[in-house]
């Protein structure tokens, strides 16, 4: 069996774009309405593996090298699927998958620099361009003029400011709010256009439900603070490469005064 099969004709659809929006644009020009990959951020998809055997193997050891990918116009992409009925149909025939939530699968594409293609070759596919996927888990809306952007071939991440000041006592505030989240490593405060973000690095064995925690903690400061929380932009910088782009911008507005593990952060100690 080739480990890669051409995918059937069908409408390529950007990430957030409604279908009807689909069949309804002409020119080529890019839209982004709706919430597809957004969407399926929660639900569990089905990725085709490079093996027949029938068996369930553990998804902790299957590696991107380890998932099929499939072909179309645009050249190879990672292949998921929504159910068993849409991997039977449109997918390799006779392959195993394994099952993954959208974000996991999302995390493994961003890291090998892989395109996502969701029921490829369906009227109702949703196309995760590389560039996107950083903003998609970040959890920064895809409709802005930078996500737009990011759906070209070669991308692009929205450009960070150094702040000229920081009102207080929002930033008295935040900064102790970091500190009494036990599973921030370092933050840090920037400019973004016209709002501010706060990019986190979070413990790397800390679960991805910390996060929610986090940011809903710095949305209640920004509501406060600074009038809304959509004033407040707040990134998770578990990928590398946003991870980057916030560090050759400015060094971190917030570290912890010493090291500590994760467990005598998660238990207050140290």
């Amino acid at each position: 069996m080739s480990e890669e099969w051409p995918a059937e004709p069908g409408v390529t659809r950007d990430p957030d774009e409604s279908q009807d929006a689909t069949q309804g644009r002409s020119g080529g020009g890019e839209t982004a309405e709706g919430g597809g990959a957004t969407a399926l951020l929660e639900r569990e998809l089905l990725i085709p593996i490079r093996s027949s055997t029938g068996d369930a193997p553990d998804t902790e050891r299957i590696t991107i090298e380890s998932l099929r990918h499939g072909t179309d116009q645009q050249g190879r992409f990672l292949a998921a699927f929504t159910d068993h009925e849409a991997l039977s149909v449109l997918g390799p025939p006779g392959s195993d998958a394994i099952a993954l939530t959208g974000r996991e699968l999302f995390e493994r594409a961003e890291r090998g620099d892989e395109r996502v293609v969701v029921n490829p070759g369906s009227p109702d596919q949703v196309e995760v361009p590389a560039g996107v996927l950083p903003f998609l888990l970040a959890g920064i809306d895809l409709t802005t003029p930078d996500a737009l952007r990011a759906r070209r071939p070669l991308g692009g991440l929205p450009p960070l400011e150094v702040p000229a000041s920081i009102p207080e006592p929002f930033g008295a505030e935040m900064r102790a709010a970091l500190a009494e989240l036990p599973a921030v490593e370092r933050a840090w405060l920037l400019r973004v256009g016209t709002a501010w973000t706060v990019g986190v690095q979070l413990d790397p064995q800390a679960r991805l439900a910390e996060f929610d925690a986090v940011r809903n903690r710095l949305h209640a400061l920004a509501s406060e603070h600074l009038g809304s929380r959509r004033d407040l932009i707040v990134t998770d910088l578990r990928s590398p490469t946003l991870r980057a782009h916030y560090e050759t911008a400015a060094p971190p507005f917030y570290a912890p005064a010493s090291q500590r593990s994760f467990l005598s952060r998660l238990f207050g100690r140290g």
